[in-house]
């Protein structure tokens, strides 16, 4: 009897919070039954439970709201690997936030012993059952009030949010939690952290959310109501560390597994590549579901149609009793299941999910397009567009970046048709959100500029306009800019970060050179631009300049940087009217700060070219060419009576 009390103690238990406090995938999925969404066309709560299982999970306690509960217990009865765990469910329709979560849970007193947290959005493969040993062995024989161990993953991904955002300083030789912090920048470390011990000091992780507790965390939140967020729990008992009496350790996940919470847009789609890149595997479609797997991570369904003159591109899935036209175009999109897809259709960098209807001549790029949504003929969706279920779009309509509802429920949207209302956050004063809610990461910032593409008209996104590795590389370097500039950091430390990032994407040197002046003429985002006139807008971008003189002489220093390095401001003059209207004077600057050789400007002046753009700018720079000349003649002169 008492053995079988022992192994019942001993069973491991995890603690799925399946209700997601905000309303980043809205319109799309609310908070309540996000964890439902698909990913790779499968519920993302099917892969959470998938990697418990694997884990050795024995128990799993799964809390929902109560408006959620049915549909979250339906979905889960379906979930293979939740076939060989015993679920529990507990609601609450008081729960506000994840203190409050931790709170019920403790009312409730369903834990028994240590466990493994973690929301419905965790996709991956963890090693949970040693790391939870150790955790025990860590409490029973060296720290006993150790609380909990936060699994963090590293990253080198610069779509990776997290990345920058927070500072970790964890003891060198126990992996212990000092110090945490959640801001970019510079940072104030106490003294005594650094002295008293060797520390490993982390800017390179990412939470993926996932802890192991102990039995003492639900009271430690159910005593502090001012704890609402992991973050809240860290941060105080790391401030209040004797008087709780309770440490964090962290693990670091590298070649031991892989672990990405869905929790935005840009997640999401990073999650979704690693998905199809089978970093998840064994949680790959063709595992988990019925697809057969075809060269290019091309993932194709059962019972489908596709015409003869329908092209899959590299990274797609498409799900199974779909139908697809002639001359369709898929790249890099997930098609969900029983989906219509007519003729002469595109569709780029987007996600359709099940039962979706697009009619002959549509274009759909960086967008989410909802269930049962129906897209007619000759629409364009683009630009980080968010359509919620049902929606239904008229012929001929163009859309960018904008949540699109099938019905007017917040009463604070503009209708587009009858079952297609445009939401506009900036008229909905009632918003009870405390951020914006982030869209697909067709562009890595706010972008002023057509700056990635060759057509004057084409304000397409840059990510389509330009290879993928060479969009990560000029994003880095904006974001190392803005970074160094505004943090004064060393312009030699500059240039080891974009040297370490043109290594990592495999960047020519040329190309290097454009992106780095690209970057350095776009720091400024669409907002502030729009409140600078021309003498301030020159005179910010003249300092910027002077400040990375040393970046400018690093990259520019032969006669071809010179050739990239004028292309490059040429290029960002074409889309920002700002930097147009003074090209002549950064041009001059760049020779004054001895960056541009004359040479070099005398020979992009005479180059001929096709464009009246690049007419009008020549034209422009007349004067400054005269003077180059003047200026070259009088040195001539001055030379033959030095001889004479």
């Amino acid at each position: 009897m008492s053995t079988n009390k022992v192994q019942k103690q001993d069973v491991l238990q995890a603690v799925v919070v399946a209700s997601f406090f905000h309303k980043n995938f809205w319109p799309a999925a609310d908070g309540d039954s996000a964890c439902l969404m698909p990913l790779v066309n499968r519920p993302l709560l099917h892969y959470t439970l998938d990697m418990l299982e694997s884990s050795g999970i024995v128990d799993v306690v799964v809390f929902c709201s109560s408006g959620s509960a049915d549909r979250i217990r339906d979905s889960v009865q379906l979930a293979t690997g939740a076939r060989r765990l015993n679920v529990v469910y507990t609601t609450s329709d008081t729960c506000r936030s994840f203190g409050d979560v931790l709170r019920h849970l403790d009312s409730c007193a369903l834990i028994r012993n240590d466990f493994v947290l973690l929301w419905g959005n965790v996709v991956g493969r963890l090693p949970l059952l040693p790391l939870v040993k150790r955790f025990k062995s860590l409490r029973e024989s060296g720290d006993r009030g150790a609380v909990m161990t936060i699994i963090y993953q590293r990253s080198g991904d610069p779509d990776a949010a997290s990345v920058g955002d927070q500072t970790i300083v964890l003891a060198a030789d126990t992996g212990r939690v000092l110090f945490h912090n959640r801001a970019r920048g510079k940072i104030n470390l106490p003294l005594e952290l650094v002295l008293d011990s060797t520390v490993d000091i982390r800017r390179d992780l990412v939470d993926t959310n996932v802890v192991i507790c102990s039995t003492a965390v639900p009271p430690l939140f159910a005593d502090n109501f001012d704890f609402q967020t992991k973050d809240d729990f860290v941060k105080g008992l790391l401030i209040n560390e004797e008087i709780l009496n309770s440490t964090l350790y962290a693990h670091v996940v590298d070649g031991d597994g892989y672990a990405g919470e869905v929790y935005d847009w840009p997640s999401y789609q990073r999650v979704t590549r690693d998905v199809l890149h089978r970093w998840t595997y064994p949680q790959v479609p063709e595992v988990v579901d019925k697809y057969s797997l075809r060269y290019g991570n091309v993932y194709i369904g059962e019972n489908l149609k596709l015409a003869l003159t329908c092209n899959l591109g590299n990274d797609t899935v498409v799900g199974s009793d779909s139908k697809f036209g002639s001359s369709t175009s898929i790249n890099n999109a997930i098609i969900g299941k029983n989906c219509r897809i007519g003729n002469n259709v595109r569709i780029e960098n987007s996600y359709i999910f099940n039962d979706v209807t697009i009619m002959d001549g549509s274009v759909i790029r960086f967008s989410v397009i909802g269930d049962n949504s129906v897209i007619k003929e000759n629409s364009h969706i683009s630009d980080s567009c968010i359509l919620g279920g049902g929606v239904v779009i008229e012929p001929n309509t163009d859309l960018n970046q904008i949540r699109i509802l099938s019905s007017d429920s917040t009463k604070k949207s503009k209708k587009l048709s009858a079952k297609a209302y445009a939401y506009n956050a900036e008229d909905d004063s009632d918003s009870d959100d405390d951020q914006d809610v982030k869209g697909l990461m067709f562009r890595k910032r706010s972008w002023s500029i057509n700056s990635c593409s060759s057509s004057d008209d084409d304000t397409a996104s840059v990510a389509a306009s330009i290879p993928d590795d060479t969009c990560m590389f000029y994003s880095e370097v904006v974001d190392s800019l803005i970074r160094g500039f505004e943090d004064h950091v060393h312009c030699d430390n500059l240039i080891l970060e974009i040297n370490s990032s043109r290594y990592a994407y495999n960047i020519n040197y040329r190309e290097a050179n454009f992106q780095v002046i690209r970057a350095m003429l776009t720091l400024n985002s669409k907002a502030e631009l729009e409140a600078l006139n021309q003498v301030r807008y020159y005179t910010q971008l003249q300092s910027k300049l002077d400040y990375f003189l040393p970046v400018l002489r690093n990259y520019i220093k032969s006669m071809d940087s010179c050739e990239d390095c004028l292309s490059a401001i040429e290029d960002i003059a074409k889309g920002e009217e700002l930097l147009n209207t003074v090209i002549v004077k950064v041009i001059h600057h760049l020779y004054n700060m001895n960056i541009l050789s004359e040479e070099s400007i005398l020979k992009w002046h005479e180059k001929e070219e096709d464009t009246q753009f690049a007419k009008t700018v020549r034209e422009k720079a007349n004067k400054l060419i005269e003077w180059l000349k003047d200026a070259e003649e009088e040195t001539d002169s001055d030379d033959n009576d030095d001889s004479s």
